[in-house]
């Protein structure tokens, strides 16, 4: 049953392309060729006339290629291109100094955060200390001025009573003055 099937459907489609094409079916099929091959002919045309530009150029190259001396210049050329050439190995160095280069810049700039504020704490426990040692050393002061003015006074109440009493007892007066009282 297959088989006949298969059979059926085989006939089927031979009967239609052995049908017989118009001349317009023709004309038609033609320009429609044409017009979807036109672009692929420029394509080819174009790859045609770049081929004769390479042949060009290779015979061109194998006239200057005519001496050892040539070949040797141009594996010296080839060597020295070699050398240029930038490598996996000489871009993994690179991109390891830069790594090192930020590293050591990030470091350098969390130690600079760290230790400014540290610094200048350091600089202010110093002033206060200082300021803290001047204090005492105007409190000293101080109280020696106290202990001048308190002398000073106590000198002065010992004169004054010695004039009062010299000018009370005139007798007294020569004896206070010997001693400095007046």
């Amino acid at each position: 049953m297959k088989i006949v099937f298969t059979l059926i459907l085989l006939l089927s489609i031979t009967s239609l392309t052995t049908a017989e094409l118009t001349s317009q079916d023709k004309e038609w099929i033609s320009a429609l060729i044409d017009r979807k091959l036109e672009p692929i002919k420029l394509d080819i045309t174009e790859i045609r006339g770049e081929i004769k530009a390479i042949r060009t150029e290779i015979q061109a190259f194998e006239g200057k290629m005519t001496t050892k001396d040539d070949l040797i210049a141009l594996k010296g050329e080839i060597s020295e291109m070699k050398g240029k050439v930038v490598t996996k190995d000489n871009i993994i160095t690179i991109q390891r100094s830069l790594t090192i280069a930020l590293v050591t810049a990030w470091i350098t700039l969390i130690a600079a955060i760290i230790t400014i504020p540290y610094l200048y704490g350091r600089a202010d426990r110093e002033r206060v200390r200082q300021l803290e040692s001047d204090l005492k050393e105007l409190q000293k002061l101080k109280a020696e001025v106290e202990t001048l003015k308190a002398i000073k006074e106590a000198e002065e109440n010992r004169k004054e009573k010695a004039r009062k009493l010299a000018q009370e007892k005139p007798e007294f007066e020569e004896a206070y003055k010997a001693i400095g009282l007046i």
